[in-house]
């Protein structure tokens, strides 16, 4: 994957306001004629609609545009993905064009809804629970349990013990969490022996 800086960049208020001083807007202001100036000047380069890039090694993948718009940026988390693709992040694998794309994102409006952007079919999935930075990693666990058939939740035993053990998964959290999610959760931790492996923190 190409080392690339890509960043979505959003329309600056340009009101007079109480909450706004004349410096800030005259800041943002400059801010703006600068990167204006940057773009004319093929500095930084317009990749989609309120997303550009600082060449360097080629075009980001589309992959890498659909993390940004729906995952996570410098500051904040807001998705992850699910299916097998939840499995590769979790092995530190890059998420390909050729993958199916499926995510659990705070932006999904509805459970369920396909999108093509960026070049590429994906799936985009309402959460079970509100995504932050600092639930990311249990969320995204209990939604792969949840949705993942029994037998290739045990298929995947070993991979997903470890991971809990590397995000320091306990079963307080889960315990705390799982009102959140369907019966079943609980019932394939269960079945799966996995429920063994929060406890051992």
């Amino acid at each position: 994957m190409a080392r690339i800086v890509l960043r979505e960049v959003k329309p600056v208020e340009r009101k007079y306001s109480i909450n706004k001083p004349e410096a800030r807007l005259l800041k943002e202001a400059y801010q703006i004629e600068d990167f204006n100036r940057r773009v004319k000047s093929g500095e930084v380069l317009r990749y989609a609609n309120g997303m550009y890039y600082v060449p360097g090694e080629g075009i980001p993948e589309s992959s890498e545009a659909i993390a940004l718009r729906y995952i996570s940026n410098d500051k904040e988390v807001y998705g992850f993905y699910t299916g097998d693709c939840f499995l590769k992040s979790i092995n530190g694998a890059n998420i390909s064009v050729n993958d199916k794309i499926e995510i659990m994102t705070n932006k999904a409006t509805s459970g369920k809804k396909k999108l093509y952007m960026f070049g590429k079919r994906f799936v985009l999935r309402k959460p079970y629970y509100p995504i932050d930075k600092n639930n990311v990693s249990l969320n995204a666990f209990l939604t792969y349990i949840t949705m993942t058939p029994l037998f290739k939740i045990k298929q995947n035993y070993s991979i997903l013990a470890d991971y809990i053990k590397k995000a320091h998964l306990a079963a307080n959290d889960v315990i705390e969490m799982s009102p959140h999610f369907p019966a079943k959760t609980a019932s394939k931790l269960l079945a799966s022996d996995l429920y063994r492996s929060l406890w051992k923190h």
